[in-house]
């Protein structure tokens, strides 16, 4: 975080969140993707527009307002339930403002048109958020820590469910763990108050956050020793160690996300080695 950008005013108006739910359900997006508009004034920003579809996106240029001034579009990592609608909003907010608004992320490459990431996001009362690389679930994987301590955590922490690590697009398991613990630091020293994820519920307050963060990494922790132990009783297939891990009763539609998982924690094995 930029320690150096403006501070808002005590007493300032508190910026609002606006969070707004893609209808794209499914095992991997729960009840769908949560894009997210910040007000400030008549200033917006846009964080993680969601699918390319018109009736989502026509909510959020609703929620963002018919006179506001659009300061920006990010997303919180390259995967396309994130992204896909992000430069078609960024379009079509600058088309009705009349002024070029940017769109940010963190690896420019996964998201055409695309920009690097400030450090923070700035507005007329000072400083609305502050933006953190928190890799693990991806390698461009960012969270947005909103005035007042509430964070917008994208895949890095979800709302009922554990979090996919993705090899293929640079996720460790490694850096997921120590993601975990910058955020578990957060919370204590009570730099977050609330976590508002990109898929299912958010954890309102400061206990439910932390209790959320400690069950992530206990999950992790549980799942490498499971996975250590396999490896040790002989278990060197996927396919086994999928079953031996997972058991025989995993869907069908979550068996990508348990292999991706499950390559993750072996290369983190692999380099504890």
């Amino acid at each position: 975080m930029d320690e150096h950008a403006p501070q808002r005013a005590p007493g300032g108006p508190a910026v609002e969140l606006i969070a707004v739910r893609a209808e794209n359900p499914g095992p991997m997006t729960l009840s769908g993707t949560n894009s997210y508009v910040l007000r400030d004034g008549d200033q917006v920003w846009v964080v993680d527009p969601g699918p390319r579809d018109p009736e989502h996106l026509a909510e959020l240029l609703l929620q963002c307002g018919a006179e506001s001034r659009p300061q920006g579009v990010l997303v919180t990592h390259r995967h396309l339930d994130h992204t896909a609608g992000a430069a078609t909003l960024a379009r079509q907010l600058a088309a009705r403002s009349g002024d070029e608004v940017p769109l940010w992320a963190a690896d420019q490459s996964a998201v055409p048109g695309s920009r690097p990431l400030p450090a923070t996001l700035a507005g007329d009362h000072g400083t609305v958020g502050h933006l953190i690389h928190l890799p693990g679930h991806t390698s461009d994987s960012i969270a947005v820590l909103v005035d007042g301590g509430r964070l917008l955590s994208g895949d890095t922490l979800l709302g009922g469910s554990s979090t996919v690590i993705v090899p293929d697009d640079g996720g460790s398991l490694a850096d997921y763990l120590q993601s975990l613990a910058i955020l578990r630091a957060m919370t204590v020293d009570g730099r977050i108050g609330s976590i508002h994820p990109g898929h299912g519920p958010a954890l309102e307050t400061p206990l439910d956050a932390l209790e959320a963060i400690e069950q992530a990494i206990a999950h992790r922790r549980e799942r490498i020793e499971e996975v250590r132990r396999a490896r040790t009783a002989g278990v060197l297939t996927m396919d086994r160690l999928l079953r031996v891990v997972y058991g025989p009763d995993l869907p069908e539609q979550l068996e990508g996300a348990a292999r991706w998982n499950l390559r993750a924690t072996l290369a983190h094995l692999a380099e504890e080695r």
